[in-house]
């Protein structure tokens, strides 16, 4: 894995007011929750390192596919990953949270250097959705039976209208309806 960490006092020095940034980054595995996410391909970072009234703003996108596993059906599909990492850059040292009155995004570094693998690893830890959907149209597995509904119909499935009987002491709420 490549290691880009930036001196930003010698970016202040240099008296540059932009570092652009294009680089790979290779990862085989992320850990989500448990779920191992494979990564075939590195991550594209592309984007620059910015002095604005002497501050300092990150911003870039971050690409790659994902082997993730649908969130209905549970089989492995290619997922397309893209997400933007924008920030201003802030001294942990100088930082104070109370103080910290909407201003956007920040990224914390440390003795006027910073990591900026593990921040992009943050934040694509940070964006990779709670669900993938391997189509819009998953109708997923049966909760019963376990068959995968888009390949086929299941007999729970056709015992619907047997769990759509209404409580008789009900019925009469239908009519309300």
């Amino acid at each position: 894995m490549k290691i880009v960490i930036i001196d930003l006092d010698a970016l202040k020095r240099e008296r540059t007011s932009q570092l652009d940034l294009d680089f790979l980054l290779n990862l085989d595995t992320i850990n989500y929750y448990g779920d191992e996410i494979l990564l075939p391909n590195p991550f594209s970072v592309k984007g620059k390192l910015y002095i604005m009234n002497d501050k300092v703003f990150l911003t870039c996108d971050v690409d790659t596919v994902m082997e993730v596993k649908c969130s209905r059906c549970i089989k492995p599909f290619t997922y397309q990953f893209n997400t933007k990492v924008n920030g201003e850059l802030i001294s942990e040292e100088l930082y104070n949270e109370e103080e910290d009155i909407d201003i956007g995004d920040i990224i914390l570094y440390h003795n006027n250097t910073i990591d900026l693998v593990e921040v992009i690893k943050d934040n694509i830890f940070t964006n990779i959705p709670i669900k993938t959907l391997c189509s819009k149209t998953c109708k997923g597995i049966c909760s019963k039976c376990g068959k995968d509904l888009n390949l086929e119909e299941c007999r729970c499935s056709s015992n619907k209208e047997e769990e759509m009987t209404i409580d008789p002491r009900l019925a009469k709420l239908k009519e309300l309806l």
